[in-house]
């Protein structure tokens, strides 16, 4: 699935995502937290040569796509099933990291989510299409570390434009819906 270069990303996003779980749930003593801070300093500037400059990363999506797995503010998704691009179901679990002050999945991670789902839906193959609109309706708490499923579904086309419709669900515990609008960006 992923070239060795890829998957040596993989492993650098699951690395990462232990390390915002542990870090979001410890309570380390100050001279553990002090250690720990020193070393990730010492990894952040052994990353800071092979940073991509910000302004290169919309021209150069294709190593945005590759390192995607490598982004940890995302939780992990696994494909379920797949209709071509009208419709996408996974399995998604969030983490501590992940977490609002009561212990429960954050509405904003949740939000993030069903944007990133959606754009992985693929709406068109080789078209490239950006989110206009995304409106959550939140229906109840969503758990940590249990798997959600997230389905997403075109509702309807209008030239440029892809209404979307999707909902997160703890089996029959309806978690929240979402409502989108995506439009094809112009070459």
């Amino acid at each position: 699935m992923y070239s060795e270069e890829d998957s040596s990303l993989a492993d650098l996003g699951t690395a990462l995502r232990a390390l915002q779980n542990a870090a979001t749930g410890t309570s380390a003593p100050l001279e553990v937290a002090a250690e720990v801070a020193e070393a990730i300093n010492k990894i952040t500037e052994l990353l800071r040569p092979f940073n991509c400059p910000v302004e290169s990363l919309g021209r150069d999506f294709d190593t945005y796509v590759r390192a995607r797995a490598a982004h940890t503010l995302q939780p992990i998704f696994h494909e379920l099933h797949r209709e071509k691009n009208e419709s996408v179901e996974f399995s998604v679990r969030f983490a501590m990291f992940h977490r609002n002050p009561f212990g429960q999945v954050h509405g904003g991670a949740i939000a993030m989510m069903f944007d990133s789902s959606i754009a992985r839906l693929g709406l068109d193959g080789e078209k490239r299409f950006l989110t206009a609109n995304l409106s959550v309706d939140y229906r109840a708490a969503a758990p940590i570390d249990v798997d959600l499923i997230v389905k997403i579904r075109v509702a309807r086309s209008e030239g440029r434009k892809r209404f979307i419709e999707g909902e997160l669900s703890n089996g029959d515990v309806l978690i929240a819906e979402v409502h989108a609008l995506f439009i094809e960006a112009r070459s």
